[in-house]
């Protein structure tokens, strides 16, 4: 366990020198506004395992693919989970480089968080997020954040977690809003209303495909 309290420590004081990597990385290598989240993965990996390493915390394991989570383990006991998000300032809308307040990244689709906690716990899993500024003239590393990956999870307007309706991928916060959720509790009780306010939402919305006739027999299977 003390290997874990460590370890946190060191991981939330290291995004100030991760962003001056990154930083000096971009001037040496030609990243594409498109690719550059997935392309700045393995930079990321390769400065966490030395930055560990300084510090005497030289067991991890790296993510085979994007697929497999979390992107970077260290290997303490119980283990500390680390997913890298990016997400780009501006986006090109219209040939035009627009303002954005919200990259609208995949933060783990909702049926996939209970066996996310279970193998890890709640207050052992942290999310990277890479906030840049890619356009046509510019290139530069804004901010890293570090923190739970539940403070980076935004709420709908009806208080459940933000998802998207098709698979259930929760959605971020804004870059800059303060998180709504405080505490692995209330991440554990909006998992739970969203997954019930989800499912309400698809059953009303399909059930119209169903014939009148039928709905009612279909309705009592369901209790």
């Amino acid at each position: 366990m003390g290997d874990l309290k460590k370890a946190k420590q060191v991981l939330k004081t290291c995004h100030k020198p991760l962003k001056d990597h990154l930083q000096k990385t971009l001037q040496t290598r030609d990243f594409n506004y498109v690719s550059f989240g997935t392309e700045i993965q393995p930079y990321i990996s390769a400065f966490l395992a030395d930055h560990f390493k300084k510090q005497g915390l030289i067991n991890y394991a790296i993510a085979k693919d994007k697929n497999q989570f979390p992107d970077f383990t260290l290997k303490t006991s119980p283990e500390l989970a680390i997913e890298y998000k990016c997400g780009n300032v501006v986006e090109l809308k219209d040939k035009k480089w627009i303002k954005c307040k919200n990259s609208e990244n995949d933060m783990g689709t909702l049926n996939m968080w209970e066996k996310k906690l279970k193998q890890f716990g709640g207050d052992n899993i942290y999310y990277l997020f890479v906030i840049y500024h890619f356009d046509d003239t510019i290139k530069k590393i804004v901010e890293v954040q570090i923190d739970l990956f539940y403070k980076f999870l935004a709420l709908n307007k009806d208080g459940a977690l933000r998802y998207r309706e098709k698979d259930g991928n929760l959605r971020p916060k804004d870059f800059y809003a303060d998180s709504p959720i405080t505490t692995l509790e209330q991440f554990e009780d909006l998992r739970s209303g969203t997954d019930v306010y989800r499912s309400r939402r698809i059953i009303k919305k399909h059930i119209k495909h169903i014939p009148k006739k039928d709905r009612k027999k279909f309705l009592k299977e369901l209790s």
